[in-house]
């Protein structure tokens, strides 16, 4: 058989352009398709099913907090919870005040300069002492004054292993002193406040040890004991 091609080459490359026209045109409307399904589909989850899953989710959470609730003491044992938590920060930020029965034996001056308390007031809001007694003289109140101020207390930070040493007491103020008749005798009444260091009661420094320097130039040191009479956490 003889076939002969009778339409010219022009109209060839025509009809193939229709055919990919056609072709693209298609695939075209099936994408468009394609996508206002998908989007169709989006804002019918949002709206409606992701909706639904927010109600469940909501509902299933007041049926728990219901259940919690019919347990009883619920609350107490939350609280005690938050409680506990809360306790190694707060025995980390407390104070070893008990040390401060082993100072005194340090800043009291000895014999004949030494003092007698009748009160001793801590105050851990201002970081204060109040010490109210009485002593021989004025001489010896000026002797127990200065005992205050150059007592010192040398510590080794918490994490740390090099020693550091601090005054006492950053401030010593005479609030009231004067003769006073007690019993058959003559003394003098005072009554000192200081305001105290806070590596002084530190609960997490160790090889904590109270001392008064040998300074030379007052009748306080002299007179006065230089020795460490406690260790760490206030042992004898």
């Amino acid at each position: 058989m003889i076939q002969l091609n009778l339409l010219p080459d022009l109209k060839k490359e025509f009809l193939k352009a229709q055919k990919t026209k056609g072709l693209v045109i298609s695939v075209s409307i099936l994408v468009t398709i394609g996508a206002i399904g998908l989007s169709a589909l989006l804002f019918v989850y949002v709206t409606f099913l992701q909706q639904v899953q927010i109600n469940l989710a909501t509902d299933d959470i007041k049926n728990k907090e219901s259940q919690l609730k019919t347990i009883p003491d619920i609350d107490k044992y939350l609280t005690v919870q938050a409680q506990l938590a809360s306790l190694p920060t707060l025995h980390n930020s407390k104070g070893e005040y008990s040390r401060l029965f082993d100072y005194l034996g340090v800043i009291n001056p000895s014999a004949p300069n030494n003092i007698n308390l009748s009160n001793l007031q801590l105050s851990v809001e201002g970081r204060t002492i109040a010490f109210t007694g009485t002593t021989a003289s004025f001489e010896t109140l000026n002797v127990f004054v200065d005992t205050l101020k150059n007592a010192q207390v040398t510590f080794t930070p918490d994490g740390q292993s090099d020693k550091r040493t601090q005054k006492m007491f950053d401030q010593v103020l005479v609030q009231s002193s004067g003769f006073a008749r007690i019993g058959t005798q003559n003394l003098v009444a005072f009554a000192i406040k200081t305001v105290y260091s806070p590596s002084a009661f530190d609960v997490l420094s160790g090889n904590v040890v109270a001392g008064i320097p040998n300074i030379t130039t007052t009748q306080s040191v002299t007179q006065s004991p230089n020795a460490q009479i406690f260790n760490d956490k206030g042992q004898q």
